[in-house]
């Protein structure tokens, strides 16, 4: 069992409109983790996601800020349901 299934972890690709959720980590190297970060997006942060489609943009709710990101970028945060 990997640790993704053995801690209820998901890529934030992998969630569904609607869903709200925790981010667990993020896991990419240095300037991607910072790009995110300076966005709002950081461990332990609840997130709500807005929209999700497939290979598209996926469109998240932090705080009251709405931030698109692209699938690659959105792949890499790691949450916690």
């Amino acid at each position: 069992m990997n640790f993704m299934a053995k801690t209820n972890a998901l890529r934030l690709t992998d969630m569904k409109a609607g869903t709200c959720a925790r981010i667990n980590f993020i896991d990419a190297g240095k300037k991607a983790r910072e790009k995110l970060i300076s966005m709002g997006l950081v461990p332990g942060k609840e997130i709500e996601v807005i929209s999700s489609s497939g290979h598209g943009p996926v469109v998240v709710k932090v705080d009251d800020t709405r931030i698109a990101l692209g699938h690659g970028l959105a792949d890499k945060v790691i949450i916690k349901i």
